[in-house]
C-alpha cells in the first residue's frame, strides 16, 4: 500500500499546495506546469492519461467538463488513481483539512477509478 500522491490541475491556486505543505511537508504534490508535471495548457483528456501513468490523484476545480472526460477515459479502458473535484465557495482551511485527511487516512490504491468532491 502507498500514500496518495497528488497532481493539481492548473485551475487550482498554487497557494493551496503551499498551505498543504505548511501543515504536512511530506505530502507529495505537483502542479501542472511545474517540473516533472504536464505543461500548462494540457487538455483534460491528456491530463487524465498523464495522471494515470504518473500514479497520481488529480485535484481539479473543473466540475463541469471533467465528469464527461472521465466517462470517456473509462470507456477507453483507462484508469485513474483518483480524482478530487473541489467544490467552490469554501474557505482555504476546508480544502486543506479535507485533502490532508484524505492523504492521511487512506491508501492510494483505495482511490483507483474513484472520484470525490471536496469538501465533503
Amino acid at each position: 500500500m502507498s500514500q496518495i500522491r497528488f497532481l493539481f490541475d492548473e485551475d487550482t491556486d498554487p497557494d493551496l499546495i503551499d498551505a498543504l505543505w505548511r501543515r504536512e511537508p511530506a505530502l507529495d504534490a505537483l502542479r501542472v506546469d511545474w517540473p516533472e508535471a504536464p505543461p500548462a495548457g494540457t487538455l483534460d483528456p491528456e491530463l487524465l492519461i498523464a495522471t494515470e501513468s504518473m500514479g497520481r490523484m488529480l485535484v481539479s476545480n473543473d466540475k463541469k467538463t471533467m465528469p464527461g472526460h472521465l466517462a470517456a477515459h473509462f470507456a477507453a479502458g483507462r484508469h485513474t488513481h483518483g480524482v478530487a473535484l473541489l467544490r467552490q465557495g469554501f474557505p482555504w482551511s476546508a480544502y486543506v483539512k479535507h485533502l490532508l485527511t484524505l492523504w492521511s487516512v487512506s491508501e492510494a490504491e483505495e482511490w483507483i477509478d474513484g472520484t470525490i468532491h471536496l469538501p465533503l
